[in-house]
């Protein structure tokens, strides 16, 4: 229907932008970082990006205009010239409409599904509705945004990735034969969408509420859980990679300027305590190693490197691990992110009803060779006895 093309165009937009965004602050990284030549590549990207939005909004524009037609009425045989100027469809009473129809079906324990779309008799809450954050803190870390994120239409399925080039171009005589080039390597990672559920036990005085906004508690409880249960997927993919263990940052610099090949990006992702321990390290003239930066998000680099930190429990396995990785986080892993979001009333022991939560992904590693997991065990200092 047009009104869902509308809403679907609508959506692209709003992901364009999000991912200009994003890219902003991979130029400006990649700037202070002193990687001109990235940073240019990547705002070609942000004005491709500008220019696709400028296309889309245009169409969106159109189809905005055209669902905002009315037949005019033809009385005693007059003919009614048709008016260009009618009035656009108000996209806020669309997803107004939307929210009711899904607190209609909370509030009725699954009984009224009109209007919504489902998948395994299960109604999906459109993400027009849940996009809108509610309460979550601005520094809060999500990796998935830092990996190969792409949303997927199947269950499961395969994503070629093409292996980095080694063999250059020849130089060739003008007329003579081209030299056969070495064939790029294509690796297919195979992804699985898994299903994720949570419950949201909702009050009986909630649902007999007319004015609890009952669609604002799940989008609520998926951004806070959503975000945990990403995390914490990426961060088990995070530990499969190769694994090193070094005592100081001679170790950490060996992988950064030689185990991890030059084609692939510097992103260090490491624990709280992994990150304390360098932020009190100081070189031999007594000048911390951790350097202020505003680009970074933990605001400190490592040797001209951003730093995000994460709980110990997440890329660890309990308080005081400390651990990095050490790598290009978008080459070393993909994201297959189903996007639909359901819910459904199951039966409980305790609160005899409640509404589970359901979300699709799966996290695959995708380049074994684009990173490393790494073990801080510093050297330890035997005391002398008199």
């Amino acid at each position: 229907m047009l009104k869902e093309k509308i809403l679907e165009l609508r959506s692209e937009i709003t992901k364009k932008q999000t991912a200009i965004n994003t890219k902003i602050k991979e130029a400006q990284q990649r700037a202070e970082e002193d990687n001109l030549e990235e940073a240019k590549t990547i705002k070609d990207e942000i004005t491709s990006l500008k220019a696709e939005i400028e296309t889309m909004t245009a169409k969106l524009k159109d189809l905005e205009e055209l669902a905002g037609m009315k037949q005019e009425e033809v009385t005693e045989g007059e003919e009614r010239a048709f008016n260009p100027r009618s009035p656009k469809v108000n996209f806020t009473d669309e997803i107004e409409e939307m929210r009711s129809k899904v607190n209609d079906y909370i509030r009725s324990y699954g009984q009224t599904r009109d209007g919504l779309k489902t998948i395994d008799a299960e109604p999906v809450i459109p993400v027009e509705i849940l996009t809108t954050p509610q309460r979550e803190p601005e520094d809060v870390v999500d990796l998935a945004s830092m990996v190969n994120k792409k949303p997927v239409k199947t269950a499961s399925g395969t994503y070629p990735v093409i292996a980095n080039a080694k063999v250059g171009l020849a130089s060739v005589a003008e007329l003579e034969k081209n030299p056969e080039l070495g064939k790029p390597e294509f690796k297919k990672v195979r992804y699985d969408v898994e299903t994720y559920r949570g419950e949201l036990p909702i009050s009986q005085e909630s649902i007999d509420d007319a004015g609890v906004d009952l669609t604002a508690l799940v989008a609520e409880f998926l951004q806070q859980t959503k975000l945990i249960t990403t995390n914490r997927a990426v961060a088990a993919v995070i530990k499969t990679f190769t694994k090193k263990t070094v005592a100081d940052t001679d170790g950490i610099k060996q992988i950064l300027n030689v185990d991890l090949k030059q084609a692939y990006k510097r992103n260090i992702v490491a624990t709280a305590s992994a990150f304390q321990h360098l932020d009190t390290l100081k070189d031999k003239n007594g000048q911390y190693i951790l350097q202020q930066s505003i680009a970074s998000p933990s605001g400190k680099t490592l040797f001209g490197n951003s730093i995000t930190v994460m709980d110990d429990e997440v890329l660890g396995s309990k308080a005081g691990d400390m651990m990095m990785f050490i790598g290009d986080l978008k080459a070393a892993i993909f994201f297959a992110d189903r996007v639909d979001v359901t819910a459904k009333w199951v039966e409980n022991s305790v609160y005899g009803q409640v509404l589970s939560i359901a979300t699709r992904f799966d996290v695959k590693q995708a380049d074994e060779k684009a990173g490393f997991f790494v073990t801080i065990k510093p050297p330890v200092e035997t005391g002398t006895t008199e």
